[in-house]
């Protein structure tokens, strides 16, 4: 990535929005806002997170690969 900034937000260190877009992030907003990986990301991010919670609450350990 660049050495750029945009809306004080050095680049280098921002990891993007993946899995987590918001329409509010400037930066989500010029990478990713008509980006299917994005919205494929961000679908995927949501199931695993409510899978882990169903297996946590039923006492299973998850086992990520």
């Amino acid at each position: 990535m660049k050495d750029d900034v945009l809306g004080g937000k050095e680049l280098d260190q921002y990891l993007g929005c993946y899995g987590s877009f918001t329409a509010e992030d400037p930066i989500c907003q010029k990478q990713c806002v008509l980006s299917l990986r994005c919205a494929i990301e961000k679908d995927h991010h949501s199931r695993m997170e409510l899978l882990e919670d169903l297996m946590t609450s039923d006492g299973y350990i998850l086992k990520m690969q």
